[in-house]
């Protein structure tokens, strides 16, 4: 990845790349309140108060989420670093115990940039899906489920369990996915590629080193673009 998030602004002109880079500050604001789950949702919210109903003034996802790490730099450093650790480490004690199904982490908690209310997303690998609701229920762990919809190229999407439960006080979701999707990830939605994942042993070896707490490195040096 280059040195700062693409330029969405479609109209080309300072002023559209400033009402840009203002849509993405605010749906970056609208993510850390909690206002809405999803990069979609938040530029919807953010373009509604601004009054920009043009599409081509709305930031890209990867514009938002430098947004976000840039008001966690400025404003929440400290408690970020905490609260990523913590979620990694639960995240961990997790995977462990899903070990037979080849978890994988995913989303906010991997990137770094985990907002309190931030689940503990996993990818999980199944042929038999209620393999895994079961596994919860002989534990006797709660959960609900849903179903999350993610490309897999194209236009193609599958939809896939999502077992929402809870450990140690965090949130966690469990997205059970067809044993070929542990080699062939589905779409990002952050840009479009492979979902960036981790396995267990990867996920331990960052928790003993002095990055437990830091970046993605493909997104540590991402930053909104100047004016």
């Amino acid at each position: 990845m280059n040195g700062g998030a693409r330029r969405s602004g479609g109209r080309g002109t300072e002023t559209g790349f400033r009402r840009t880079t203002e849509l993405a500050q605010l749906a970056a604001r609208i993510l850390g309140d909690g206002e809405a789950d999803d990069f979609a949702e938040a530029k919807r919210r953010a373009a509604e108060y601004l009054g920009s109903p043009d599409s081509r003034d709305w930031p890209d996802n990867l514009t938002v989420l430098a947004a976000v790490i840039e008001q966690q730099r400025l404003f929440d450093a400290a408690e970020t670093a905490e609260r990523v650790r913590r979620k990694r480490a639960v995240a961990l004690t997790a995977m462990k115990a899903l070990k037979a199904f080849e978890p994988r982490l995913t989303g906010p908690v991997l990137y770094g940039t985990a907002f309190e209310h931030s689940p503990i997303t996993l990818h999980v690998f199944c042929d038999e899906p209620e393999a895994v609701s079961r596994w919860l229920m002989e534990r006797r762990i709660k959960f609900s489920f849903e179903e999350q919809e993610l490309r897999i190229g194209g236009r193609k999407t599958e939809r896939y369990p999502l077992l929402a439960t809870e450990l140690e006080g965090e949130p966690v979701d469990i997205l059970v996915m067809p044993l070929a999707r542990l080699i062939h990830a589905p779409l990002s939605p952050l840009d479009g590629a492979p979902s960036r994942r981790m396995s267990a042993d990867a996920l331990e070896r960052l928790l003993a080193s002095p990055e437990a707490a830091g970046l993605h490195p493909e997104l540590a040096d991402l930053k909104l673009p100047p004016l």
